[in-house]
């Protein structure tokens, strides 16, 4: 068996025919960038981009589709084609350069990307250059017709297409098999399970609308890193026509080119991801491990970076790699630009303690294909947990760093709320809070910002104008309605959650309405409810729930600032006294000796019991007054007061 092998082997190092060189020059490499294919021409010097430009950011540029020539300009800069540095035909003339970046300005600034600094068209030729397509050196090809793969190493690929010529100048199946023939000893004793897939991929190419899928780079450095050291033992080297260096990883999110049973999703146990907004994942996954108790381990070395929050993007690309979203049976893979946001706000913090970005959580392996999955926009921009606390709570729990008003991050946007606070507080209208957190802190729904409508705003300003007014105050020009949209908006339609009382103890507790940790009870959170239940639903709507948390926040307050220096923290009896006359209950004293055996204990009341007994006495009250409302305006008043009515309902 080895003999053949080492028979075999020996062919990769025979004399190929000429068709199997890819180009005269050795240091013409194919274009692989896909934003680059078709442009006229198929191999550059520079496969992964002339040095001062982004790969990524040109992407992106020419994704915008802003000109008919954006990618020729592009790709003729960046990815030069292969010729004599000298040769100017092959470089795009200035006036070229000049229309695209005249066609493109304003769907670049809307796109939030900026024009190449290196990319002066005034450094281009006048003559003798590259216009476009219709003058361009190399003719366009026609669209090549895909054809059913015939070469047997390759009939059971989950493509059956491919086209040719591929990068390797085999213009027909039968020349790409005489070739690719020697490499069946590797495939046969398994090597690599990348092997197949990635030599299939260079000679017979998946066919996808007439052009050629190209190679992923991450699957040829898997295959020659399990199969280099067993050619090694043979003498023989990776050929140079492989060089992963040659290939981009833009395609590697679609290299499922061997058919893979699918495997089965399992709800996430890893403490430090069991929050986010997926809920499962599958396993093994990039890193190897093939079970979360493995993934936890390793995952936990990173939680201090995590806690000082070095940046809000470190923990789902965690997550992401340990315990990837499951997705009909297979993981989602990691996002590059939320690599890139992690690597960018930790790096410098882990080199102060002596720590390097682990190899393994290299940004260049991952692609950007999974990135809207992520929360990250087409322009880069990225959705994080909202943190301000006016604007927690809301049917949106996530926003973008850069709000509506360009402020750089939540504690700026945060700072400049403050104007506003008292304002919420008078419950002018019931959408100006959710008004000024969709300008200050917008919803972010995959990296894209949702603008409030314009009725929207009219509504709530309708509702605040007035008594702004009264106070010498005018309506701040950042909040001019006619700036947003009247249609593809986001309104107070979106707020359709009804809480019962379990959603009112979970919002409740979620939005820290808790003292030292210790919640309120489900019997409150019922009294809350129906204290707040105007309209007799049941449940609470947002303006409801939102008069409940104003209720809470002054409850909680008060409790806190007069009672907490007790230990356990507790009320006795003389302070809750005291704080009832102060909420306008005056009640003898069997009434309170009654109230206080119901809530109280030998140590006082605690913060639970102290929010129910102030509850239960204005519910009361509520229905005091409602039934003095009801009494006909032709009768006697009944001189039974507030506080014999406590007293009966109580005792």
């Amino acid at each position: 068996m080895w003999n053949f092998i080492l028979v075999s082997l020996g062919l990769l190092l025979s004399p190929r025919p000429a068709h199997s060189v890819r180009d005269d020059r050795s240091n013409c490499k194919p274009v692989t960038a896909s934003f680059c294919q078709g442009v006229g021409y198929t191999s550059t010097s520079h496969p992964s981009g002339v040095s001062g430009y982004s790969l990524h950011q040109i992407g992106q540029i020419v994704e915008t589709a802003c000109s008919t020539e954006v990618a020729t300009l592009m790709c003729r800069v960046v990815m030069p084609e292969c010729s004599s540095d000298d040769d100017s035909r092959t470089k795009p003339c200035r006036s070229l350069c000049e229309k695209v970046k005249t066609d493109c300005e304003s769907a670049i600034r809307a796109k939030r990307l900026s024009w190449p600094i290196k990319l002066r068209c005034e450094a281009l030729p006048v003559s003798n250059c590259a216009q476009g397509k219709e003058t361009r050196i190399t003719p366009t090809p026609p669209i090549a017709t895909c054809q059913t793969i015939t070469v047997p190493l390759c009939k059971d690929l989950l493509y059956t297409e491919t086209v040719l010529p591929n990068l390797l100048g085999h213009k027909s199946q039968e020349e790409a098999n005489l070739d690719i023939h020697p490499y069946y000893p590797l495939v046969k004793v398994e090597c690599s399970p990348h092997l197949k897939p990635f030599l299939c991929s260079l000679f017979t190419p998946q066919c996808v609308a007439g052009k050629a899928r190209p190679p992923c780079r991450t699957l040829c450095e898997k295959a020659r890193s399990d199969c280099g050291s067993l050619m090694s033992r043979f003498g023989y080297a990776w050929p140079e026509s492989f060089k992963c260096d040659a290939f981009t990883t833009e395609s590697c999110q679609q290299d499922h080119l061997v058919a893979q049973p699918s495997l089965t999703c399992q709800t996430i146990t890893v403490p430090l991801c069991k929050d986010l907004p997926y809920t499962e994942t599958v396993l093994p996954n990039l890193l190897g491990h093939k079970s979360q108790e493995e993934a936890n381990l390793e995952i936990n070395q990173f939680s201090p970076l995590v806690k000082v929050e070095c940046s809000p993007h470190l923990k789902p690309f965690l997550c992401s790699l340990y315990t990837p979203p499951c997705v009909a049976g297979k993981a989602r893979p990691p996002c590059r630009t939320l690599c890139e946001q992690a690597r960018s706000g930790c790096e410098l913090l882990m080199s102060r303690f002596g720590f390097v970005w682990p190899e393994a959580f290299r940004c260049e392996a991952f692609t950007t294909e999974s990135c809207q999955q992520y929360g990250v926009g087409s322009s880069g921009d990225m959705c994080e947990p909202i943190t301000i606390p006016l604007c927690q709570g809301l049917s949106y729990n996530q926003t973008t760093t850069q709000n509506l008003l360009g402020h750089a991050n939540q504690g700026e946007a945060m700072a400049r709320m403050s104007f506003f606070n008292s304002l919420v507080q008078t419950m002018c209208s019931e959408d100006i809070r959710l008004l000024l957190c969709r300008v200050y802190a917008p919803e972010c729904v995959a990296g894209e910002v949702q603008r409030p409508c314009r009725s929207f705003c009219e509504r709530a300003k309708q509702g605040c104008e007035d008594r702004m007014t009264a106070f010498g105050v005018s309506w701040p020009p950042e909040l001019q309605c006619n700036s947003f949209p009247e249609e593809m908006c986001a309104s107070e339609e979106s707020r359709t959650e009804m809480l019962n009382a379990e959603g009112v103890l979970a919002k409740l507790n979620a939005g820290g309405f808790s003292v030292r940790g210790r919640p309120l009870s489900l019997r409150t959170a019922r009294l809350l409810l129906t204290l707040m239940d105007t309209d007799v639903t049941r449940d609470l709507d947002v303006v409801e729930f939102f008069k409940l948390e104003h209720y809470m926040a002054a409850l909680r307050r008060e409790y806190v600032e007069s009672y907490e220096r007790r230990n356990p923290p507790s009320v006795t009896q003389t302070q809750m006294k005291k704080a009832l006359s102060d909420r306008g209950f005056t009640v003898d004293d069997d009434t309170f000796t009654t109230l206080w055996q119901q809530h109280g204990s030998q140590g006082g009341i605690n913060y639970d019991e102290y929010t129910a007994a102030v509850t239960k006495l204005h519910i009361l009250k509520q229905r005091f007054t409602a039934r003095l409302l009801s009494l006909p305006c032709d009768c006697e008043v009944s001189s039974f007061s507030l506080k014999q009515f406590l007293k009966s309902a109580i005792i």
